[in-house]
């Protein structure tokens, strides 16, 4: 987070994190302006353009190159709080109630034989007509297959389902979607 409390109108900042390439404008929040920038560890330099004028803060560590311009420096560690509490405003917020008022499946849906891999993820080669021609060593790692299931009738419980078949040698994992269609 760095931060500006010296006044002005129009509050921007720029550093070598980016090869002094952009300026970053700085949100007013009362009488202090401050942006969040997420950089990799490392030491960077910066300046403050407040106002179409170079500044920097006196108060934070600083260096002057040859010309005479000062930066300030922002020393950037793979620091880990001890305190996890205090990291919680960087938390992403919580989903909406609204999200998880769906209806579970019914205890049926869970008693069910699960889905047989689809037969093609079982070929050597996808998309390949005669799969003894192709030498073994050519067989793929990993094999993605995506299904689409869409079951109209006249019932007020037709549904839409999305799978996705992934295969990584010889495991098979296949994540299905169901959304119901309201009539």
């Amino acid at each position: 987070m760095i931060t500006w409390s010296y006044g002005g109108n129009n509050v921007a900042v720029e550093g070598s994190w980016d090869n002094w390439t952009t300026r970053k404008a700085l949100q007013r929040g009362g009488k202090d302006h401050s942006v969040l920038i997420v950089l990799p560890s490392g030491i960077y330099h910066y300046r403050f353009v407040v106002d179409g004028e170079q500044r920097y803060i006196p108060e934070l560590p600083y260096v002057t190159d040859e010309m005479g311009h000062v930066y300030n420096l922002l020393d950037v560690n793979d620091y880990v709080p001890e305190n996890p509490e205090g990291v919680s405003e960087f938390e992403a917020p919580p989903s909406p109630q609204s999200s998880y008022g769906h209806d579970f499946p019914p205890d049926e849906d869970y008693a069910k034989e699960p889905m047989a891999v689809p037969s093609q993820l079982h070929l050597t080669v996808l998309g390949v007509e005669n799969a003894t021609e192709v030498v073994s060593s050519s067989k793929p790692q990993h094999v993605v297959l995506n299904h689409v299931f869409i079951e109209k009738n006249m019932a007020s419980k037709s549904v839409v389902a999305l799978g996705m078949t992934h295969r990584f040698q010889s495991k098979y994992v296949t994540v299905v979607l169901y959304k119901p269609l309201k009539r």
